[in-house]
C-alpha cells in the first residue's frame, strides 16, 4: 500500500507539472484599472500596459528610443516630407482570423480620425488621407510635413484593430477588443482582472511564452509586492521606491528598472468652467510663487527615496530635445511671499485633487506643508482612481497631480498638454504663440532647429505654468525569478513577446 500510494502521489505530481507546463499563466499586478480597451478611446497608462499584450502597432520603440518595425516592416518618406509609404508584414491576422493588410490600416486610421470621442485625432491630424497601394503597401498623405508621425504610430495611434469586429460591435468594441497582438482578449471583471490568452495565429507565436496572462488590479504598491513575494503574483509594475530594498533583499525576486519618459506635474485649471475661477487659475504670477514655494528635490527624496529625478520640464533629460539651459528654480519662500503680497493677497487658497495612491498622497502632503509656509492654504482632495480621472478629463478640479507616461518624441506630450486643442489640455490653457511654435516644430526635420523651437516652447510654458512639472519617475518592476525575458523600455510597458517561464 505504501509503495502504491507513493507511486500514485508521484504520478499526480507529474500530471500536475504537465498541466502547469501546458497551461502556463503569467499573473501581473497593475496599479490602475484600465479605462476603455479601445486604442481610439483609451487615455490611461494602465490601458497602454494591457494593450502591449493585445494590440500590435505599425511600429514600436526600442530600449534606446529608436523606431523599429512591428506590423510595418519598412517605411520611406517622400522628399518633401508630406507622405510616407509603409511595407506591411505579410501573413498577419487579427484575433478573429481576418487578414491584416493595407485596407485594414486605412480603416484604422480613418476610424481614429473620425470617431466622435477618439483621443487620437490630434496625433493623426496631419494625415490627410490613406491609400492602400497593394495588400502589403499603404501610403499616408499628409497635409504638411509631420516629423513625429512615426513616434505617434508607436503608441495607440498605430495600434491596429479588426475592421470586421470594430464595425460589427461598434459601441461595444471596448468590451471585447479584437487586435493583432500576441494575446487575445478573454474576459474582464471590472476593478478586478483582465485575462488574455495566447493567440495561436500570431505572426511571432514561437516567442510567446505563456498560454495566458492575467492582469490583477491591485492599487497599493506594497500589497502588489507582498503578493509577488508570496507567490500569488509573478510580476508587479510600478513598485514604490520605498520598497526597492525589499525587492533587492529577496532571493526569489528580481528587480527590473529603467529610465522613463514619464513626468509627474501639478496642473492648474486656468480656463475650464467654474473651477478655473480661483486666484491660482487666473494669475500666472501666483503660480510662479507656488513653484518657488516648493522644493522638487525634497519631494523626490522624501516621497521616493531619491529614486526619481526632480526636474522642471515635461520632457525628460534623456531626450535630445531637453532644454538643459532652463534649470529648476531653487526654493525661495521669501520671494514667494513677496509675490503673493504684490498680488494683493496674504493667503491663497487652493484645492489639490489626486489619485489616492501612496506616491501621489506623499507628494500632495509634502507640497501642502511647503506651500503653506509661503502663504498657500492647500486643501487636499484624494480620490479613487476612476473618479479622479473622470473629474480630471472633465476639467472638474482646481489643481491636479497628474502622471503622464511620456512618449518617445516631445510632440505628443507638449501638444497634448499645451496646444489649444490638445487631448490632455483639460485645464483649457491656450497660447496662440505656443501653438504656432509647436506646429512649426512638427514639420522641422533638422534636429538642431527643432531643438531651438522646443526651447522657445519650454520658455513659454514654464512662464505661464499652467502645469508645474515636478519629477520624472523611473520604472521599477518586481518579478519572481521564474519569469525570464523581461526587457525594460523607456515607455514603461511590459512587452510580452520573449517573456517566458524559466526554471
Amino acid at each position: 500500500m505504501k509503495r502504491t500510494g507513493t507511486a500514485l502521489a508521484a504520478i499526480l505530481m507529474i500530471a500536475t507539472g504537465l498541466v502547469s507546463a501546458s497551461a502556463a499563466t503569467l499573473r501581473v499586478g497593475i496599479q490602475d484599472d484600465p479605462d476603455a480597451l479601445d486604442p481610439a478611446l483609451s487615455g490611461t497608462y494602465s490601458g497602454r500596459f494591457v494593450f502591449a499584450a493585445l494590440c500590435d502597432k505599425l511600429v514600436d520603440i526600442s530600449p534606446d528610443l529608436k523606431i523599429v518595425p512591428q506590423l510595418a516592416e519598412a517605411w520611406e518618406w517622400s522628399a518633401d516630407g508630406k507622405s510616407i509609404t509603409f511595407a506591411l508584414r505579410k501573413n498577419v491576422t487579427f484575433h478573429d482570423g481576418t487578414a491584416f493588410d493595407a485596407a485594414a490600416v486605412k480603416f484604422n486610421i480613418e476610424r481614429m480620425k473620425s470617431m466622435p470621442d477618439s483621443k487620437r485625432k490630434a496625433e493623426l491630424a496631419p494625415v490627410a488621407s490613406v491609400e492602400a497601394l497593394a495588400a502589403d503597401k499603404v501610403k499616408f498623405n499628409l497635409s504638411e510635413p509631420f516629423v513625429p508621425l512615426l513616434a505617434n504610430l508607436s503608441d495607440r495611434a498605430g495600434m491596429m484593430v479588426s475592421p470586421k469586429a470594430a464595425t460589427e460591435k461598434a459601441g461595444e468594441f471596448a468590451a471585447a477588443p479584437v487586435c493583432a497582438g500576441p494575446y487575445q482578449f478573454a474576459e474582464r471583471k471590472s476593478r478586478d482582472l483582465i485575462r488574455v490568452k495566447k493567440y495561436p495565429g500570431y505572426w511571432d507565436a514561437a516567442r510567446v511564452g505563456y498560454d495566458e496572462v492575467v492582469y490583477y488590479y491591485v492599487p497599493d504598491s506594497t500589497v502588489r509586492l507582498s503578493r509577488v513575494r508570496a507567490g500569488d503574483l509573478d510580476l508587479a509594475e510600478r513598485i514604490a521606491p520605498t520598497d526597492l530594498k525589499t525587492v533587492r533583499d529577496d532571493p526569489n525576486l528580481a528587480l527590473h528598472s529603467g529610465q522613463g519618459l514619464a513626468v509627474s506635474h501639478l496642473m492648474f485649471n486656468v480656463g475650464a468652467g467654474a473651477k478655473a475661477d480661483t486666484p491660482l487659475g487666473k494669475n500666472s504670477t501666483l503660480r510662479q510663487a507656488f513653484e518657488l514655494a516648493i522644493d522638487r528635490n525634497v519631494i523626490t527624496r522624501v516621497a521616493f527615496n531619491g529614486e526619481f529625478l526632480a526636474d522642471n520640464q515635461m520632457i525628460p533629460p534623456s531626450s535630445p530635445f531637453y532644454d538643459s539651459a532652463r534649470k529648476a528654480p531653487a526654493r525661495d519662500v521669501a520671494k514667494a511671499k513677496a509675490m503673493i503680497a504684490a498680488a494683493g493677497m496674504t493667503r491663497v487658497p487652493v484645492e489639490i485633487q489626486y489619485e489616492n495612491t501612496a506616491g501621489d498622497s506623499r507628494v500632495a502632503q509634502i507640497i501642502q506643508s511647503m506651500a503653506g509656509e509661503a502663504g498657500f492654504d492647500v486643501k487636499l482632495l484624494p480620490m479613487e482612481t476612476t473618479t479622479a480621472i473622470e473629474r480630471y478629463m472633465n476639467g472638474n478640479f482646481e489643481a491636479y497631480i497628474g502622471n503622464w507616461s511620456g512618449r518617445a518624441d516631445p510632440d505628443p506630450t507638449l501638444v497634448a498638454f499645451f496646444s489649444c486643442a490638445g487631448s490632455q489640455n483639460v485645464n483649457k490653457y491656450c497660447n496662440k504663440d505656443l501653438d504656432a511654435i509647436l506646429n512649426q516644430a512638427r514639420g522641422e526635420a533638422d534636429e538642431a532647429k527643432r531643438k531651438a523651437l522646443y526651447a522657445k516652447a519650454t520658455d513659454i510654458y514654464l512662464t505661464a505654468l499652467s502645469s508645474i512639472p515636478l519629477h520624472h519617475p523611473n520604472w521599477f518592476f518586481a518579478a519572481r525569478k521564474s519569469v525570464g525575458g523581461i526587457v525594460m523600455v523607456p515607455d514603461g510597458l511590459l512587452r510580452l513577446v520573449g517573456v517566458r517561464p524559466v526554471n
